[in-house]
């Protein structure tokens, strides 16, 4: 069997003791879809996404459709048809596949809190975005804040207003601030992307001197995809969702990791692992009207801190 992780993942694990068995990481990590995992991933009608621009920037992106508009052609390959979709024609991903075709690809059912994650590279044809599966796997569904999407237009591109810029204003902080998910890209130094969530309460990130995000890491599968691949390539790129009114913010900046925080009110922060991470914004995109759909907010995590 191959070795499943890179040298960042296995330093985390090591330090932090995480021993995979190795019959369970070979059921678990795949290079294609397990069949049983198809229905699920066609009748989602949301997909996260993150890519690389021309200038190596990370963005991530939510796809958002009505339930067929992704297709499982065979366990190697899958096909988002734009067509089906509310297509955001100013969404960076569309240009940034175009030019990186490395993209992560996160299935997440916030009503059932499920997700599976994948590794892919894209290209498009016409109408549609295929994807060449190089590896998936399940996620647990720990810190999931519960929500019903209803879609109340379908097949629509959707007419968004942009701006963006390099420095927060008092709005996005104060969204960022009391944020309780977003979704997060980032890569290894082979170029292979992975594309994450992140939740918590209500405020669970801090905001910092210079605009700098102060994130908690809370315990989750061990494996470390997403440090791992901060200590290799310490860059990512943020999505936050504005449920109640259909707006965006995406950032991409630079990371840092905090580790071995030991003290009282740290360790309750981070529910005993004493791990942070920082984002420092570089570049923001502000959409509005990202999609014309609604969030029914249900309940939080039982995991929350």
């Amino acid at each position: 069997m191959r070795q499943p992780f890179h040298e960042g993942e296995l330093e985390l694990q090591k330090k932090y003791k995480a021993y995979h068995p190795p019959k369970l990481v070979k059921r678990l990590l795949k290079d294609h879809i397990l069949n049983e995992l198809i229905p699920f991933i066609e009748k989602q009608t949301t997909v996260i996404i993150s890519a690389i621009d021309e200038e190596d920037h990370i963005w991530t992106s939510m796809i958002i459709g009505n339930k067929g508009f992704i297709k499982v052609q065979n366990p190697k390959q899958l096909d988002i048809f734009l067509n089906k979709t509310q297509r955001n024609e100013k969404d960076i991903f569309l240009m940034n596949i175009q030019t990186n075709t490395n993209v992560g690809l996160l299935f997440i059912d916030t009503a059932s809190r499920t997700r599976y994650r994948m590794n892919a590279s894209a290209e498009i044809i016409n109408d549609t975005i295929i994807f060449s599966i190089t590896e998936a796997y399940p996620n647990c569904p720990k810190y999931i804040q519960q929500r019903v999407l209803s879609i109340s237009k379908e097949n629509t591109s959707v007419k968004s207003e942009q701006t963006t810029g390099t420095i927060l204003n008092d709005f996005q902080r104060n969204w960022i601030t009391n944020a309780d998910t977003f979704f997060l890209g980032s890569v290894n130094k082979h170029g292979n992307m992975d594309a994450s969530h992140r939740g918590g309460p209500k405020g669970f990130i801090q905001l910092l001197e210079n605009d700098i995000l102060k994130i908690p890491d809370y315990i989750g599968n061990n494996l470390f995809n997403t440090l791992g691949n901060f200590l290799q390539c310490p860059k990512s790129g943020l999505l936050f969702i504005d449920y109640e009114n259909g707006n965006a913010l995406q950032l991409s900046g630079s990371t840092t990791l905090v580790l071995d925080q030991e003290n009282t009110e740290d360790l309750k922060t981070t529910m005993g692992t004493g791990r942070y991470w920082l984002f420092k914004p570089e570049k923001w995109i502000q959409t509005k009207t990202y999609y014309t759909a609604d969030w029914r907010f249900i309940s939080f995590s039982p995991f929350n801190p």
